[in-house]
């Protein structure tokens, strides 16, 4: 790994070239779409190139929080040499927001691109939580896209432009995804504004807030913070459920659904559930972690989940 100089002579990490080769070998990106530095590049072909990436990362990397169940540290680190031992160098593995999200950023930037990273806060369902999330904001010529990789099956699929206009665009057919600039209900002030990214299953559904965030540049020590109780905490969600999904890939190179393993498993193709099982027990979730994501677990590992509340032995409720 090496580090790059920002022109505010900040020290930002960056990975070498034969850490990208190994990274585009894990998201199987064909080798003649391989490209090593975009920064003299025209604004349209970087751009597409960002969606190509992100397109085939969405497809190879999971969404999956399995480090704090099926081990012995139950502890997610965000140190950029960890990430890439686990997301790229271990078989089948992913991470949460902050960890591919992480990883993914600095890949981009080794890539040349000019980004930062900003925190966002979910929504829960009964509301926006605190910040939690992280997504990377990549600046392209004039414009300014959101970027992620780790928000799981609603995430969204392809850079999305911060515009007022509420532009929409195709997630996985036929789902649909935006960018609202709005005011949130938990605001105390009227005056206040923030990114929200919203997703709908289909065009007779209404548009669903999945999280906000603004263009303020969040630090390493702020994910530190978000992290530590993200993973500690026994109120968040990622510490009583497992989690593990991915993109699914077509013929054509398109994204056409997703796979998602949890308490079951699903796979969704264009908005439909073509595949749907429950787990009897922890053998079979491991099972299909090995057959689906070719994540094989030591057997330190798979102890770990033992008497925690995600333990299927345990667990009653489905994904």
């Amino acid at each position: 790994m090496d580090t790059v100089i920002t022109s505010t002579g900040a020290r930002s990490p960056i990975y070498t070239r034969d850490q990208l080769e190994q990274y585009f070998d894990r998201i199987h990106l064909p080798r003649d779409s391989r490209e090593y530095d975009v920064s003299s590049a025209p604004a349209q072909k970087v751009l597409e190139y960002l969606g190509l990436v992100q397109k085939f990362h969405l497809a190879a990397v999971p969404f999956e929080n399995l480090s704090l169940h099926y081990s012995q540290h139950h502890k997610i680190t965000l140190h950029p040499d960890e990430l890439f031992k686990k997301i790229v160098l271990t078989p089948g593995r992913g991470g949460y927001c902050m960890e591919a999200n992480g990883l993914f950023s600095t890949v981009l930037r080794s890539l040349g691109y000019q980004l930062y990273t900003a925190g966002a806060r979910v929504n829960d369902g009964g509301g926006f939580n605190g910040w939690s999330h992280m997504i990377s904001l990549v600046t392209i010529g004039d414009n300014k896209y959101k970027v992620d990789v780790g928000f799981g099956p609603n995430g969204s699929t392809r850079p999305l432009l911060l515009n007022h206009e509420k532009l929409v665009s195709t997630h996985i057919a036929p789902a649909s995804m935006r960018l609202v600039w709005k005011n949130i209900q938990e605001n105390t002030d009227p005056a206040q504004r923030l990114w929200v990214y919203q997703h709908r299953i289909n065009d007779n559904s209404d548009f669903q807030d999945m999280y906000c965030f603004t263009e303020l540049e969040f630090l390493p020590n702020d994910y530190n913070v978000m992290n530590f109780f993200t993973s500690t905490s026994p109120t968040t969600w990622f510490t009583q459920k497992i989690v593990c999904a991915k993109m699914i890939l077509n013929k054509s190179e398109e994204l056409s659904g997703q796979v998602i393993l949890g308490d079951g498993f699903k796979r969704r193709v264009g908005g439909k559930t073509v595949e749907e099982r429950k787990f009897k027990n922890e053998e079979e979730r491991l099972e299909c972690l090995k057959v689906v994501f070719g994540i094989r677990f030591s057997e330190g590992e798979r102890d770990g989940i033992k008497g925690m509340v995600s333990e299927l032995d345990a667990a009653q409720s489905g994904i």
